[in-house]
Parts: structure tokens; C-alpha cells; sequence
């Protein structure tokens, strides 16, 4: 059973910007009311559609990219899609291949091996890439830093398309055609955050746009909204529609692919919602590629026929029970090293540790912790390593530090999340360096905080609020699902349940009103429950009970008390 994590309850803080736009009521309960204004959400955020997007030409370096892809497909020419491992990757590479076929084209894709190759474009990629005879190799979700891979393929008369989202070096690949938010620095465009799937989704819609297709069923961005919430890309702006847009498509008419993922993670398709993607659907994805090869991901997104697909996606779900015994493993074994740690950032190796799965447990030591957390893998005198951070404690900027130094021999990624490379020989200086480093770059740790949204009292827990909650919507980065208190509720019934009784099932007794709550991971957390307590938590359907039943997922719990510390 994990830790119990002691939080500090603060207000959150404001979140809206200057181009916030509310303006009026909008006739939703109180306490969302109150929310729309501190966030600043406006009609036009709170009804946009599909049709809000932004026009896929405003996106920097996409008509150049379409017109690369139309001209190949008019010449039956063979384009090469070369994605990644991940989530995002894999969608952004099943949905391009899914689009340039419906156009006629003739694509070709290949997913690097996580354990043989690594991130990114790389020789291998390269070689099989010339050897296939295509005239046109796209990168999806990887490729901006590719420099020397894309001089030899310019050089084997190659045209490269670099489609990324990630950071770019001092120089730029010397490619046909550069589409990557990141290049626009600090402009403030509602594509600015998009994931990889959300960059390759503008460039596809003006390949159709050009060919003549229009809105064709295979642009829908299902497999967008996907890749954008596995990749916890911020939930504003475009990705926000896109997200919104995907999850209609995935409800109302999931390809045979997804519809056999929904049914391994035990998702009603009817019913998806962002966080079923995000703790559902992105797991078994990225299980393929953690421990085997993504390629069997890519396969089952594509795959029409459905009694295939089912066995895909049986096949799939194994790997990611197998997965699941690896992580396990990591964060127990990690949890013991980093236990005394009281550096700003958490370091430590190991022989034993899968190299799949060591982004996973470092994402939920960081926040255990609440700090960074770097794990790193050894295979012989090589190393490879994720990184994560936490809100207000970003980890690129010190990972980016250490490679200036020559302390990594490669690494890329996002503020807060981040693969690398390292020789052994390097580990002692590279861990030193970062904890000092880190130390002048954040504040002194303090104890995990959880930000408040606001009240929300038990009359109000109801399904009404609910579907006011739900036009706010999806919830993620960016655009956090909101977190309520109520205060003074006594639990007249509790017990632990799930899988060795790690989760807390409770109701709660506040005058004539009786609430269900659920608290994942906290079913060592019975002893407390002797009392008044104060309920921090979300608002979401009662699947069990169905209908308009409502319950409280809890985040945690205090003694009642009489205002917010």
C-alpha cells in the first residue's frame, strides 16, 4: 500500500489570462459560476466546436509540408511515416498513414525500437528509408534535433517533412519543411501547445483541403485527442477543441481498432471521457511500446476488420499486465533508495530496472515526493533515464544544463518530462551537478499542495452541477478539473476495497444529505475517519449506481476545521 501524502490545502491560484473574456452569468449553479470567473472562461470557450479551430495554414510550416505530400501522392510516390514509441507517437503515425491512404497515397511507417535505437530519427530509420525507395520521409512527434539524418537523406535525394512538438537545438535540420509550435517561441496562438498528433492532424487537413477532400471521415481526431491527453499537453486553445471534437468521434463511431481497445480497458465507448483515455486507453498503447515493440499499437489503431482487432487488442492488454508487474517493481525499489533523499531533485540507478517503465514510476515518485525525479536504467556502461517534474519545479531546464556540460550524450523532451542518455562513468559528476543545480533553481521543498477551487456544499453535489462541470471541459493540463471542499461531513460508513484494500469506499452524513466517496489509494486511511472531517475532492457519475447518481472522488482529508490554512 503506498504512503499516505500529507498535503497542504491552498486556494488555487488564478489562472485566467489577459485575453480572459467573461463577461456575463451564464446561468450555471452558483459555485460554477464563481469558477467561470476566476478562470475567465468566456461564451466563446465554453461553446466552441470544431469549427473554432484555428486554420490549418496559420500553423507555421504546414503548407509547405502539404504540398511536399500532395505532390507525392499525385506521382504515386512512397512516403515514409517515421513516428515514436509513445502515445502520442504512435496515434500521430496511425493517423498519418490512415489520411494519406484515404488520398491515394502509397505510406509506409516505421516506430523505432525503444531498447535498439532509442528516441527519434536515427541511422537505422535512415537506411531503411533510402533502401525502400521512398521520395518523401515525414517525421511525426520527433525529428527536430535529427541534423545529421536529415543532411543524409537530403543527400540520397530524399525530401524530409520534420513534423515535432518538442524543443529544438541552437540549429535547425535542414529539412523541406519544418512544422513545430516550438519555433514560434513565446507566442501566445491557440495552436502554440499543440501535441504531436495535434501538429500532424493541421498538416493533414490542408493536404485534404488541397486535394479536394475536405473533411473526410479519417480527418476526424479521434486518435488526436488520444495522442494530446496521453502526452499531458496543455487542455486550452486548439488542443482543447481538438480533445473535445475526438472525444464526440470516439463516442459516437469508434474505428474496429479503438473499439476493441475500449472493451480490453473496460471502457464504454458511450460514455469516454478524457480521464478514460489518460488512466485507460494511453496505458495499453504505450505498454507496446515500453516493454515491446509499438508497432503492434500502430497495427491495432489501423486495423478495420473487428475480429482481429480484438485479438490485438488482447494481445496488447498482456503486455500491459506484464507492464504493470515491471513498474511495480521500480517504484517499490526506487521508493526504498529515494526514501532519505532530501536533495531538490531525486536521482538514483539500478541494474534490475526495466528501461520502459521508468518514466511511469518516476511520474509517481515526483509527485509522492514532490519534487523531480530522475531514474535511470543501466544496460552495461550506458544508462538510460526519464526525468519528471512537478508543478513550479520543471525539469528540462537542469537536464538541459547537464548536457551543455557533456554530462549526457543525448536527451529531449518537455519542461516537465524528460528522456536521456548517460554514460556510467558520468553518473556521479551528472548527479551532483543536478542536485546543486537544482537547488539554486527551486525553493526549499516543502510538503505536497493540493489547490482548492472552491466550495461546494452537499446540496449542490448533484447532477445538475455536474453537467455544468462538464461543459467546462475535458479537463487536463492547463485547464485542471476543478477540486472542491465541504466542510464538517461525518462518514457513517466506510471499508477498504479493491485489490488488497487499497482504495476507501465511504459515505458521508451532512444534515439530511448522504454522499458516496471513492479514494484511490487511500484505503489505509480508515483510522481517520472517526470524525468531522473536511472532503477535498472532485465531482463525477456514480457508474455503479447509474442514473444521476453523483459521487465524490476524494483527494484527501482533514479533522474539520473552520476555515481553508
Amino acid at each position: 500500500m503506498e504512503k499516505k501524502v500529507k498535503y497542504r490545502w491552498l486556494p488555487r491560484p488564478d489562472i485566467k489570462s489577459e485575453e480572459s473574456d467573461y463577461s456575463a452569468s451564464m446561468g450555471f449553479p452558483d459555485p460554477v459560476e464563481s469558477l467561470v470567473q476566476r478562470r475567465g472562461f468566456g461564451s466563446d470557450f465554453v461553446h466552441s466546436d470544431y469549427s473554432a479551430l484555428s486554420p490549418w495554414n496559420a500553423l507555421p510550416g504546414a503548407d509547405a509540408a502539404s504540398d511536399i505530400l500532395k505532390e507525392a501522392i499525385e506521382k504515386d510516390q512512397l512516403i515514409f511515416v517515421h513516428g515514436d514509441f509513445d502515445a502520442d507517437g504512435i496515434t500521430s503515425t496511425s493517423m498519418a498513414v490512415r489520411v494519406i491512404k484515404a488520398l491515394g497515397g502509397r505510406p509506409e511507417f516505421y516506430v523505432p525500437c525503444r531498447f535498439k535505437e532509442g528516441y527519434g530519427l536515427r541511422e537505422t530509420a535512415v537506411r531503411k528509408c533510402i533502401d525502400s525507395g521512398a521520395a518523401v520521409l515525414i517525421t511525426v512527434d520527433c525529428g527536430i534535433t535529427a541534423l545529421e539524418e536529415v543532411a543524409v537523406l537530403r543527400d540520397a535525394g530524399i525530401k524530409v517533412i520534420i513534423t515535432d512538438h518538442h524543443k529544438q537545438l541552437d540549429v535547425l535540420p535542414d529539412a523541406d519543411a519544418l512544422v513545430d509550435p516550438e519555433l514560434a517561441g513565446g507566442n501566445a496562438a491557440p495552436w502554440r501547445y499543440l501535441s504531436g498528433a495535434g501538429v500532424i492532424h493541421f498538416v493533414l487537413r490542408g493536404l485534404a483541403e488541397k486535394m479536394g477532400a475536405g473533411e473526410i471521415p479519417e480527418l476526424e481526431p479521434d486518435l488526436v485527442a488520444i495522442g494530446t491527453v496521453c502526452d499531458m499537453v496543455t487542455l486550452t486553445g486548439d488542443n482543447r477543441i481538438l480533445v473535445k471534437r475526438g472525444l464526440e468521434a470516439l463516442r459516437s463511431n469508434p474505428s474496429a481498432g479503438i473499439q476493441a481497445l475500449m472493451r480490453a480497458a473496460g471502457v464504454k465507448h458511450g460514455e469516454l471521457t478524457a480521464k478514460d483515455i489518460g488512466f485507460g486507453l494511453g496505458p495499453i498503447i504505450n505498454s507496446s511500446g515500453r516493454i515491446a515493440h509499438a508497432d503492434q499499437a500502430v497495427n491495432l489503431l489501423l486495423e478495420t476488420e473487428p475480429r482481429l482487432a480484438e485479438e490485438m487488442a488482447v494481445s496488447l492488454e498482456r503486455i500491459n499486465k506484464k507492464r504493470r508487474g515491471l513498474d511495480s517493481t521500480v517504484f517499490s525499489q526506487a521508493g526504498k533508495l529515494l526514501k532519505s533523499v532530501d536533495a531538490h531533485i531525486a536521482v538514483t540507478a539500478s541494474e534490475n530496472w526495466h528501461p520502459g517503465v521508468i518514466g511511469i514510476s518516476a511520474s509517481r515518485l515526483s509527485r509522492q515526493l514532490n519534487r523531480p525525479v530522475v531514474l535511470i536504467a543501466w544496460d552495461g556502461e550506458d544508462g538510460r533515464g526519464s526525468a519528471r517534474g512537478v508543478p513550479g519545479m520543471p525539469v528540462y531546464p537542469i537536464l538541459a544544463e547537464a548536457m551543455k556540460r557533456g554530462l549526457l550524450f543525448r536527451f529531449g523532451g518537455h519542461e516537465q518530462a524528460a528522456g536521456l542518455s548517460i554514460h556510467r562513468d558520468r553518473y556521479p559528476e551528472f548527479k551532483l551537478f543536478v542536485e546543486s543545480f537544482a537547488a539554486s533553481l527551486y525553493q526549499e521543498v516543502s510538503s505536497p499542495v493540493l489547490y482548492i477551487d472552491g466550495g461546494l456544499g452537499p446540496e449542490d453535489c448533484n447532477a445538475g452541477t455536474l453537467g455544468a462541470l462538464e461543459k467546462l471541459g475535458p479537463f487536463g493540463e492547463g485547464n485542471p478539473e476543478p477540486i472542491w471542499i465541504t466542510r464538517g461531513m461525518y462518514p457513517v460508513s466506510f471499508r477498504s476495497v479493491g485489490q488488497e484494500g487499497k482504495h476507501l469506499q465511504v459515505s458521508f452524513q451532512h444534515g439530511q444529505d448522504t454522499l458516496r466517496g471513492i479514494g484511490f489509494g487511500m484505503g489505509n486511511r480508515t483510522s481517520e475517519l472517526n470524525r468531522l472531517l473536511d472532503i477535498a475532492f472532485t465531482l463525477s457519475a456514480d457508474a455503479w449506481r447509474g442514473g444521476d447518481a453523483v459521487q465524490l472522488v476524494i483527494k484527501d482529508i482533514k479533522p474539520a476545521a473552520r476555515r481553508l490554512k
